[in-house]
C-alpha cells in the first residue's frame, strides 16, 4: 500500500518546478517533466528573464538600500536542456531545493 501512495505522490510531482532557496536569494533550476525510480527526477531547466522592474534604491545600508525590493518581477522560459537530480531527501536539504508550483526568483538587493 505505501508503494502505490508514493507513486501516485510521484506522479503528482510532474509539473511542479524545483527552485533552490539559498538565504533571501531564490533560482529557478527546472520543472518535473519525469520520475525516474524512486528518486531521482528529470528537469527542463527553466530560466528567467531580466527584472522587469526599475528597481528604485536610497542612500543607506553598506551603500544603498532598495525600497521596492520585493516587487521584483520576471518572465520564465523553458529551454530544451534536461537535467536529471535527486528528490532524495538529504539532497533537497543540502542543495536548498524545493519544489513549488510555479518557478521563483527574488534577488536580494538589501542583503
Amino acid at each position: 500500500m505505501k508503494n502505490q501512495n508514493q507513486n501516485q505522490d510521484q506522479a503528482n510531482l510532474i509539473g511542479k518546478y524545483v527552485n533552490r532557496v539559498l538565504y533571501s536569494d531564490v533560482d529557478p533550476v527546472g520543472k518535473i517533466v519525469e520520475i525516474k525510480g524512486k528518486y531521482k527526477a528529470i528537469l527542463r531547466v527553466v530560466v528567467p528573464s531580466e527584472n522587469k522592474i526599475k528597481m528604485d534604491f536610497v542612500v543607506g545600508g553598506f551603500s544603498a538600500h532598495c525600497i521596492n525590493n520585493n516587487n521584483q518581477e520576471y518572465d520564465f522560459f523553458e529551454t530544451d536542456e534536461l537535467i536529471e537530480i535527486s528528490l532524495s531527501e538529504t539532497n533537497m536539504k543540502n542543495n536548498f531545493l524545493r519544489i513549488g508550483d510555479k518557478p521563483r526568483k527574488h534577488y536580494d538587493y538589501n542583503f
